[in-house]
This record gives C-alpha cells, sequence and structure tokens, in this order.
C-alpha cells in the first residue's frame, strides 16, 4: 500500500485530485512538468524503503538497539591537497626569499654602476618600504604577510650594514666585528619590531641575532669565556623583556640560546678547572674562575621565572653541583687518600644539609652529594675487595693454626677509610630516605662488617677477624629471635650472611672453624625453635643439619681424622636429624649436608669404589630407616632401595662380579617380599602393582644377558624359573607371575629357536602362515555368524 506516492493526492495540500489533471485545483502546483515527475519517483522510493523497513523491523525485534532514526548525518570526506591557510604561508615564504635573493644580487651587479647615493637610496628604501608594510600588515592581523616582510626588511637591514662597511663609511671593520655589528643592528631593529607588532618572526631573530654578536665577537677576540658569559647575560635579558610584553616565542628562543651558550661555557670552564687541578692554578692563576661564573649564571632564569617549583629546584641543584664540583675539583690529581677525604668533606656538608633543610629541598642536597659519593665509594670498594682478599687468601683449608697472621696489603688508600666511609655512605642514606627498621639494620650491619674489614687490611691474626665476624652475627641473632617482625626477618638473613664469612675467613683453621661451625648450629637451633618471625622453623630447620654436618666435619678435622672417614658420621648425625624432626626442610638440608659430606670425603679417598659403597650403604640405611618409622614417609622407601643397591652394585663391581644377578636378585627379593606384605595387607591391591617391579627385575637382565648367549646354564635356570612363575599365576590366578613368566618364557623359547629357524625349508613356513591364516579367518566367520544369529533371536523376542 502506497503512503507517500499517491497519484490522487497533491504531494502539496494533499487534496484529492481527479482524473488526468495537470494542476491542483486547491493549491495550483503544476503536476505535468520534469520536477512532478522526479518527486513522484522519490515519493516511491520512500515507500519501497518504507516497505522494506517494515520487513526487516518484524525480522528482527531487537532493531531498536542500532543507531537511532533519524540517522545521525555521514562524516564529511577529508579535503586532499593544501588547506586555505597553508597556501599564503608558502606564497610569502618564498616572497620573501626571492627579495632577500634579489637584494643580494643588487649588491652583487649593480654596486659597481650606482652611485653612493642611488645605492643608499635603494637599500634604505627597501629596507624602510618592506618594514612599514611588514607593521602595518601585522597590526591588520595579517601576521603570515607581516612576518615575511619584516624577515625581508631585517635582512636587507644587515645588507645596509655591510654596504656602509663596503662603502668605507664605518672605517674597514674586521670580518667578526662586522658580524657583531650587522647582529647588534638587526637585534635591536628586531626587538622594536617584536614589541610594536608582536610578530613571531622578529622574535625569532632577535634571538638569532643575540648569538650572532656573539661569534662576531668570538672572531675578534680570544677572551671567548668571557663573551660566552655576556652572551648568557644577554639571553637572560631577553628572556626578562618578554615579561614586560608577553613576548613568548621570544621566551622560548632566549631559553634554547642562552641554555646552548651556557652549556659551551660551562664545559669550556670544567674542562680548565680539570686541566689545572690545584688550588694555585685555579685560584691565584684564575682557571677556576670560568666554572664558579658558570655556577652563578645558571640561576638567571630565576630572575624571569620563580613560579614554578619545579623550575626553581632544578636550577638551585644545578648550582651547588656545579659550586661542589669547583670546590672539590682540585683533588683530582691527588692520592686516592685525599680525594676520599675531599669526597667524605663534600658528603659530609651536604648530608648536614640535607637534615637540615625542608623536605621540598631534599633534592638538590641529594644531587649535589653525588660528586662527593663517587671517589668516597670507589675507594671503599677497593679497599673491600683487598681486604676480602687477604682475609680469604692465607693458607689451604684446614692446614692452619689458630694464631695464623693475614698478610701485609698495600692498600690503594688509608685502610681506616674503609669503615669511616661506609659510615658517611650509610649516615648520608639514612639522612635522605625514611629511618626504617630495615634500612637501619641494614646500614648498622654494613658499617659493623667495615670495621672488622678494616682490620682485615692489616696483619693481624686470623682469629681477631673471625671472632669479630661471628660476635656481629651473634648480636643480629640475638635480636633476630626476639622479633616478631619483617626486621627480624632481615636481621636473621644478615646474620646468616655474616657467619658464611666468618666460616670462609675461618677454613685455614680447623679449629676456628669448629668454633664457628658450633655457632651456625646455635643459631640454626635458636632460628628453628624460638624466632618469632615468619618462616623461622623452616629457615632454621634447613640450615640446622648442614651446621651439625659442618661441625662434625670441622670437630673431627681437629682431632685429626683422615678426610675419606669423616663424611660417615656426618650421614649418620644429619640422618638421625632427618628423621627425629621429620620435616620436609631438614630432610632437605640434611640430604645437602651429606651430598657434599660424602663427596669431600669420597674424592680425598685413595680407592672410589671402596669409598663409594660404605657412604651410599649409611645414606640408604638412613633413607630406607625413615620411612619404616614414619608412616607419611613410606614413598623415601623406593629411593632408600634404591642407595642400599647401588651400594651393593657398587662392592660387587670393586670385587670383580659380573654376573647380573648378583646385581639385581637382591634387590628383587627385597622388592618382592615388600610386594608379597603389601598384599596381604590390603585386598585391594592388585599384583601387578605389588610384584611387578621385583618380578621384573629378577628376570629381565638375566633374560638380556641370555639373548646374547642363550646356549648357557642361565638359559635353562630362566627358563625353570619362568615356568614356576606361569605355574604360581595359574594356581594362585595371579596375573603379575603369570604375564612375566608367559612373556620372558616365550622371548626365550624364540631366542632358542632362531638358531634353528634358518635350516627350515621355505614351502613349510609359508604352509605354517597359510594354516595359521586359514584357522583366523575360520574363527572370525563363526563369530560372525554366532552375531547374527542372537541378533535374529533378539528379533524374534520383540
Amino acid at each position: 500500500m502506497a503512503r507517500y506516492a499517491d497519484p490522487f493526492s497533491c504531494p502539496d495540500c494533499s487534496a484529492r485530485l481527479p482524473i488526468d489533471v495537470s494542476r491542483c485545483p486547491s493549491c495550483r502546483i503544476d503536476l505535468r512538468g520534469p520536477l512532478a515527475s522526479e518527486l513522484l519517483q522519490t515519493l516511491r522510493k520512500a515507500d519501497d524503503l518504507l516497505a522494506r523497513l517494515r520487513t526487516e523491523s518484524a525480522k528482527q525485534p531487537a532493531a531498536a538497539e542500532r543507531t537511532p532514526y533519524p540517522a545521525p548525518t555521514p562524516a564529511p570526506r577529508q579535503r586532499r591537497g593544501l588547506s586555505g591557510a597553508s597556501v599564503p604561508r608558502i606564497l610569502l615564504s618564498l616572497g620573501a626569499l626571492c627579495l632577500l635573493v634579489a637584494a643580494v644580487i643588487f649588491l652583487a651587479v649593480a654596486w659597481t654602476w650606482l652611485g653612493v647615493g642611488g645605492r643608499t637610496a635603494v637599500l634604505v628604501g627597501l629596507t624602510l618600504v618592506s618594514g612599514g608594510l611588514g607593521v602595518a600588515l601585522g597590526r591588520r592581523k595579517l601576521r603570515v604577510a607581516g612576518d615575511a616582510l619584516t624577515t625581508v626588511s631585517l635582512g636587507l637591514l644587515a645588507l645596509d650594514v655591510v654596504g656602509a662597511d663596503n662603502a668605507g663609511w664605518l672605517g674597514g671593520l674586521s670580518d667578526g666585528v662586522l658580524v657583531a655589528v650587522s647582529s647588534g643592528t638587526v637585534l635591536v631593529a628586531a626587538l622594536a619590531l617584536s614589541t610594536a607588532t608582536r610578530l613571531g618572526a622578529p622574535q625569532f631573530v632577535a634571538a638569532l641575532a643575540l648569538s650572532g654578536v656573539g661569534f662576531g665577537l668570538l672572531g675578534a677576540t680570544e677572551r671567548w669565556q668571557l663573551v660566552a658569559a655576556l652572551v648568557v647575560v644577554g639571553y637572560a635579558a631577553l628572556a626578562a623583556l618578554t615579561r614586560l610584553h608577553s613576548l613568548m616565542i621570544l621566551w622560548v628562543a632566549a631559553l634554547v640560546g642562552g641554555g646552548l651558550w651556557w652549556a659551551g661555557f660551562a664545559f669550556s670552564g670544567l674542562s680548565e678547572a680539570t686541566s689545572n687541578a690545584t688550588w694555585r692554578a685555579l685560584w691565584l692563576d684564575g682557571h677556576g674562575y670560568a666554572l664558579l661564573a658558570a655556577s652563578l649564571l645558571v640561576l638567571l632564569p630565576l630572575l624571569v621565572d620563580r613560579k614554578h617549583r619545579f623550575v626553581v629546584q632544578a636550577l638551585t641543584t644545578c648550582a651547588a653541583v656545579l659550586v661542589t664540583i669547583t670546590v672539590a675539583v682540585p683533588a683530582v690529581d691527588e692520592s686516592a687518600t685525599t680525594l676520599a677525604l675531599t669526597g667524605l668533606a663534600v658528603l659530609a656538608t651536604w648530608t648536614a644539609v640535607a637534615v637540615v633543610a625542608p623536605s621540598r629541598w631534599r633534592i638538590v642536597a641529594l644531587v649535589s652529594m653525588a660528586p662527593g659519593a663517587a671517589p668516597v665509594l670507589s675507594v671503599v670498594a677497593a679497599l673491600a675487595v683487598q681486604a676480602a682478599v687477604n682475609a680469604a687468601n692465607t693458607a689451604p683449608p684446614f692446614t692452619a693454626t689458630v694464631g695464623l697472621r693475614l698478610g701485609d696489603p698495600d692498600p690503594v688508600a688509608a685502610p681506616l677509610l674503609l669503615a669511616v666511609g661506609v659510615a658517611a655512605l650509610v649516615g648520608a642514606v639514612e639522612a635522605l630516605a625514611s629511618r626504617t627498621g630495615t634500612l637501619l639494620v641494614a646500614g648498622g650491619t654494613l658499617v659493623a662488617v667495615s670495621v672488622v674489614a678494616t682490620l682485615a687490611l692489616y696483619p693481624v691474626p686470623l682469629w681477631v677477624i673471625t671472632t669479630g665476624l661471628a660476635a656481629i652475627s651473634a648480636a643480629l641473632l640475638a635480636d633476630a629471635v626476639r622479633r616478631g617482625d619483617a626486621v627480624g626477618a632481615v636481621e636473621a638473613s644478615a646474620s646468616g650472611l655474616v657467619l658464611l664469612a666468618a666460616l670462609a675467613v675461618a677454613v685455614p683453621s680447623p679449629a676456628l672453624t669448629t668454633v664457628v661451625a658450633a655457632l651456625g648450629v646455635a643459631a640454626a637451633a635458636a632460628v628453628r625453635w624460638r624466632g618469632a618471625f615468619s618462616m623461622a622453623a623452616e629457615a632454621g630447620g634447613l640450615l640446622l643439619p648442614m651446621a651439625a654436618g659442618g661441625l662434625v666435619w670441622s670437630g673431627l678435622a681437629t682431632a685429626g681424622v683422615a678426610p675419606e672417614w669423616r663424611a660417615l658420621p656426618v650421614l649418620v648425625l644429619v640422618g638421625v636429624l632427618a628423621i627425629g624432626l621429620a620435616e620436609h626442610e631438614v630432610e632437605v638440608g640434611s640430604a645437602l649436608a651429606a651430598l657434599v659430606a660424602a663427596n669431600g670425603a669420597i674424592a680425598a679417598a685413595g680407592d672410589t669404589s671402596v669409598s663409594l659403597a660404605p657412604h651410599l650403604t649409611v645414606a640408604g640405611a638412613m633413607v630406607t630407616a625413615s620411612s619404616l618409622i614414619h608412616a607419611d614417609r613410606r614413598q623415601l622407601g623406593w629411593p632408600g632401595g634404591a642407595l642400599l643397591a647401588a651400594a651393593t652394585w657398587v662392592r660387587l663391581a670393586d670385587l670383580g662380579v659380573e654376573a647380573p644377578e648378583a646385581y639385581t636378585l637382591p634387590s628383587a627379593v627385597a622388592l618382592l617380599i615388600l610386594g608379597l606384605v603389601r598384599l596381604r595387607r590390603d585386598e585391594t591391591m592388585t599384583t601387578a602393582r605389588a610384584l611387578g617391579p621385583g618380578l621384573v627385575l629378577a628376570t629381565v637382565p638375566s633374560l638380556l644377558w641370555v639373548l646374547v648367549d642363550p646356549v648357557t646354564t642361565r638359559a635353562v635356570l630362566l627358563g625353570a624359573g619362568c615356568l614356576v612363575l606361569v605355574l604360581i599365576g595359574v594356581r594362585l590366578r595371579w596375573s603379575a607371575p603369570l604375564v612375566v613368566g608367559s612373556v620372558v618364557g616365550a622371548l626365550l623359547v624364540l631366542r632358542e629357536l632362531a638358531p634353528y629357524a634358518g635350516a627350515v625349508p621355505q614351502w613349510a613356513l609359508i604352509g605354517v602362515a597359510g594354516t595359521l591364516l586359514t584357522v583366523v579367518g575360520i574363527t572370525w566367520e563363526h563369530r560372525i555368524r554366532d552375531v547374527r544369529y542372537a541378533a535374529g533371536y533378539l528379533r524374534r523376542l520383540q
């Protein structure tokens, strides 16, 4: 049904129309012209779209969630090509370039035939006309045109100065002075145009012109540092001028230009100061004043902007760092001790400033103390390495007495600087950071260790260093066991690290090692049973067997026991600990201690295999005992049995036994006994899981041997054993012995048949194969027939 395209209704006033009418009787609208036909076609298309819309709405009730009606107007296509604002910029830029080039050509060509008056009139006239037009256009808000013409006028002004010099009016200036004078003239004119019109081009040209003045003066004089300083001051003055006239482009250009000139000035001052790093050369001969001036010039932007906190902090920090370097630079060419003392003075000064300064100014102290902290840290690191090497390289392990003295090294600096430097660095960190308990513990530990390390730079007895480190470890541990927070955990960790350092130092003396190991046992026990912080029991349980093993080993070494016999008592002790405590961390620690001790003893033994067997036996016995004593450790029976079997195999190999049954049958019998016990206790246990591993271990190694040499007594015994297994399996209805006996026996029979298979005629083999195939086919068909009979019987029952 048509809703819009109704040929009997007027499209304008909706009046009813008679048949074959040319105009509406009511509104007199023309209904015969081409526009009327186009309107009718459009209304018919609207009816068609409305019908399609009804259809889609009926199919999709949720169409209301789509774009609402009326649909938004599609985004206009982006226009390609240049925008309207870009065209005048390009044209005016090209025009300004052409005018400047024409002026240069004019000076080069027409200068010879124009008189002085003509030349002066032409250049001055062009300069004034272009400048005046630029100012007029700029005030009329035609900024692009104004920028172009003012740039042309400034360029012509520079050419005017050059022409005047060539005419002899300026007295024949040198190249550098000419560049400075022309740039200065342009600078004055550009500033005048900038304040009068606020155009961007004159502001940018003004900043460039000041650099031109500087470069011209650099070419005219050798005092280039003074020139650079004056240029920096000039840029600061330009930046200050922006505050009066709000010339943003000039402000940015002055900031960039002044920063570049200041950086060059500061670098040259630093280079000069470091090349003449003595007090006399710096302050009497004047080689340090440039760097000091650069330190002060960096504060010039504060005359313009003191509102932004970040800018003020950055400039103040930079100035403070430069002043610090200026004061400390004479120590660069001195000894390491002098350099470290100077760094300490700088570090102490700025640390004091950080303590009294407000929090928002601490960043200045933090950055400024870096020039002092760097040499202190370098000297401290070098002395610490020398102390560690001197304390560790004394004698081979367990070969020295308690009275052994350290060597007399030649330290890179005064040894006392090690402890003093660490204390200064820790104090600086404490002054700048929040003083938490963890930070205090770490700092105090570092200072205490550095004091002991300082002693290691002297030829003191070995026990002095060991006692000092042990005392620090004990003090940390004593405070750790009573804490229940994170600080206690940090103290316990630090105590362990210090104790390890003491152990490394004490290793040359078995007596000192015994003392340190005893302290380790006490520490681990205290953490295990008295520690209040998190994971104390786990950490103590892990370290206790390791420390106990070290105590036994070092004690036996002190008593003169040979190294190859020291590990057996260690294995027994850590095994007892693992069985008695029965905790995972204790078992892991015991395993590590046993592995290290056994490895050391076996490596020291003359005959490795003879020493390996008893260690494997003791370890296997301890692991197996744990599995038998604790019900939740039954799974340890497998590694325990493996260790015992390995001990037996090592001993048999040492005796020259080559038969596999000597290695496998004892373990197989043990597995079978355990499997039978398990079958008796657990009625749900299958024979494959209980007896399978033992039966495979008892038969497969012998089978592999028989496959290589089938005609032996071993083959007869293996066959008899397989027959017994099959009979037992049939009699008791156990699958494991039946399957293992059948498979191994079948492989054995086939191997015995192999030498005679080649003598059988081929027709016989083919006949046997045909017979087998025939029997299988008949059996298959018989089964299919039975299935069909059964299916028919079921259908008849229905």
